[in-house]
């Protein structure tokens, strides 16, 4: 079951450490403390389902592999660049470089586009776990901690594997799989447990762990509600997972908050296999640490209870435009970082993605027409500005009502045949390997330092940002929770996203690509004075990821979690407590 091709990383960090350090490891398959097939078979026949023991979902491709199946592959194939395909699966992840093991000099993959039938053409199991339970009970996730506890196994969880930081995958790993808790219930009047005597209840949805944000807005919709939820083409970002442990922000954030904002309670098993429910009354401290703590590192998310508001037409405003000199796109640019706060005062919020000679505006503002009084001024004054400036055109600009979000949604993520502008059904990519890098920019930024961050903006061939602070997400106090207090202060979030050929890179042409991501990244942080970043789309070389990610609220997570997670059971690369960690979170120096 567990002969499989492993990269060993334990002894080489043993022998990198530092003379006289102190080394401890997780216990992987085929090292001497990894439990025997009688100990895994009598912890197997506590679970509600048997445990699964993958190969990479790839490995059917492979003539030599016990697995081939040639009428799977191609079906594999077919299926490679479907993201729900992926999230459907315990074996395989939104971006496949998280089913790799990738440094320096070794690259450990399943490629099914390579040269199949070279025996030197291994499917490797890379950072894809070797034993995956099926959470369909909270006793299988409280069993499963007890387990990997007291053999010091490498635990992962994974609900969709729409991940940018790798944290649901790990190379010898057992995998909680919350993909199946599917529950969906609805509140009229949703009272948090421990409330005093008299609270009033509000309009609430409770979701289980592996329910995705596809599933919730068709649900929501249904009752004339919306909520504050991930945007994705396909609706593959997860609702119970790393989203709202991570803040969890949206394109109506502006209107309502982050996700972590709209989130009531909690129910979660904790590191020592306690279920508990947590939110202002109850556990408030876990409450505090869960709602932007990152996921999993203060226990494994069994539901979350979000607000939920009244569904409102929306107009949205669409806008594609491109440039035919250098001087006419940084005058775009320089237009459009002047008009960010006034954009977002005036009501509006969405995506502005940009590729070499192109840039896309997709806006959305509540009411049709809009509410805010101001909206379409404000936006016709930044149209009729840029269309004056030489070098710069405007190839479409829309403006369209749309009965709410849902139908805003559906057109632009799902049914791309009915999209306009930038075509995300298409540009929202799965199946492939990816690098990625956030950088929060403050609102100051935008109003005291506009030429500086136009240059650095323009300095980027490619960006996904999203305009998406401001509002009522400047409201809360920053230490209401754990969130990064960095996005109480942005305006918009920079994505930064690059790619490499799976079938024919080298390491150091992956680690080229990974470092120019920090490069750019860097390259914009060094204009945005007190910049954060979202751990949800974070990048492997974070520079400095505790304060980047969690700001002055880092020291008190870090404190908690020891008290919580003291055997760091639930450690993840750049989580918090992981220093010391390798990057495989398989050995830890002290």
């Amino acid at each position: 079951m567990l002969q499989l091709p492993y990269l060993v990383l334990t002894l080489a960090a043993v022998a990198l450490s530092p003379v006289g350090a102190a080394v401890t490891c997780k216990c992987l398959p085929g090292d001497p403390c990894f439990p025997s097939q009688g100990t895994i078979s009598a912890f197997e026949k506590n679970l509600a389902h048997p445990l699964i023991n993958p190969r990479p979902v790839a490995a059917v491709c492979f003539p030599q592999d016990p697995s081939f199946n040639a009428a799977a592959c191609d079906a594999v194939k077919k299926n490679w660049n479907n993201g729900v395909f992926r999230a459907s699966l315990p074996n395989t992840y939104q971006f496949t470089s998280w089913e790799s093991i990738i440094n320096t000099t070794t690259i450990e993959q399943c490629d099914p586009f390579g040269n199949v039938n070279d025996p030197a053409d291994v499917c490797f199991q890379g950072r894809v776990p070797w034993g995956v339970v099926n959470v369909t009970k909270v006793s299988d996730i409280q069993n499963t901690l007890l387990f990997a506890s007291k053999h010091n196994l490498k635990l992962v969880v994974k609900n969709t594997g729409h991940e940018t930081l790798g944290r649901s995958a790990g190379q010898g790993s057992i995998m909680l799989w919350t993909h199946n808790l599917q529950d969906i219930d609805f509140s009229d009047n949703f009272v948090p447990k421990g409330a005093p005597h008299g609270t009033q209840g509000a309009s609430t949805v409770t979701i289980g762990a592996g329910v995705n944000w596809a599933q919730v807005y068709d649900a929501v919709a249904v009752r004339d509600k919306v909520i504050v939820g991930g945007i994705g083409a396909g609706g593959t970002v997860g609702a119970g997972g790393g989203w709202p442990m991570g803040g969890g922000h949206s394109i109506l954030s502006p209107f309502y908050g982050l996700g972590v904002d709209n989130i009531v309670e909690e129910t979660v098993v904790l590191p020592n296999g306690n279920f508990v429910t947590a939110n202002k009354y109850t556990n408030p401290d876990l409450f505090w640490a869960l709602r932007g703590g990152g996921g999993p590192s203060f226990g494994i998310l069994t539901s979350v209870t979000y607000l939920t508001h009244p569904s409102e037409p929306v107009t949205a405003a669409f806008l594609v435009s491109h440039t035919t000199s250098d001087e006419g796109r940084l005058a775009l640019f320089n237009e459009w970082v002047k008009a960010h706060p006034a954009l977002l005062d005036a009501g509006w919020a969405g995506f502005w993605p940009y590729k070499d000679n192109q840039f896309f505006l997709t806006l959305m503002a509540l009411g049709n027409p809009p509410t805010n009084p101001k909206a379409n001024s404000t936006l016709q004054t930044f149209y009729d500005t840029i269309s004056q400036i030489p070098g710069v055109v405007i190839d479409l600009e829309v403006t369209k009502p749309y009965t709410g979000f849902q139908q805003w949604y559906d057109e632009n993520f799902i049914d791309s045949q009915k999209g306009i502008g930038f075509n995300y059904t298409v540009g929202d990519f799965s199946g492939v390997p990816l690098a990625a890098a956030s950088v929060l920019i403050p609102r100051s930024n935008f109003e005291n330092n506009t030429e500086a961050l136009a240059k650095a903006l323009t300095a980027l061939d490619d960006a996904r940002p999203f305009l998406i602070g401001g509002g009522a997400v400047s409201k809360p106090d920053p230490d209401e929770m754990a969130v990064n207090p960095a996005f109480r202060v942005m305006l918009s979030d920079l994505t930064i996203a690059l790619s490499w050929n799976s079938t024919t890179a080298t390491p150091q042409d992956i680690l080229a690509v990974r470092k120019n991501v920090t490069r750019l990244a860097d390259g914009v942080r060094a204009v945005a004075t007190d910049a954060g970043a979202y751990i949800n789309e974070a990048e492997i070389f974070e520079p400095n990821f505790q304060k980047s990610y969690w700001g002055d609220n880092y020291p008190r997570l870090r404190d908690f979690k020891r008290k919580l997670d003291p055997k760091d059971l639930l450690i993840v690369h750049q989580g918090v407590n992981s220093e010391g960690w390798d990057d495989e979170v398989i050995c830890k120096t002290v």
